[in-house]
């Protein structure tokens, strides 16, 4: 190896190595910045008051709907099971390599 190239072998090498802790160092802050958030998040909600659930009309509405549509299906009687379906037709292969055809 030549004088030249080491130094440029090097340089390369110094270039990846700053490459790869840059990586590093981006994925911990991240990492931190993700987990810490959640952790603060977590710590708000348990501080502050409980959710409030909707009841608004729309939800009331879809419960009465809900609840017409099961009383309506536990009056009917059950369905059989459809039939299974024909087996799909294949097509014919042409004789493999020693086989009488």
């Amino acid at each position: 190896m030549s004088y030249g190239s080491a130094h440029i072998l090097h340089a390369m090498f110094d270039g990846l190595r700053y490459v790869g802790w840059l990586m590093v160092c981006g994925f911990a802050v991240v990492g931190a910045a993700f987990f810490g958030g959640a952790a603060l998040v977590a710590g708000w909600q348990k501080a502050g008051p409980p959710a409030r659930r909707r009841n608004d009309e729309v939800a009331r509405e879809a419960a009465e709907g809900i609840a017409e549509i099961e009383a309506f299906l536990a009056g009917q009687p059950p369905e059989a099971a459809p039939p299974e379906p024909p087996p799909a037709p294949r097509r014919n292969r042409p004789p493999a390599a020693g086989e009488a055809g």
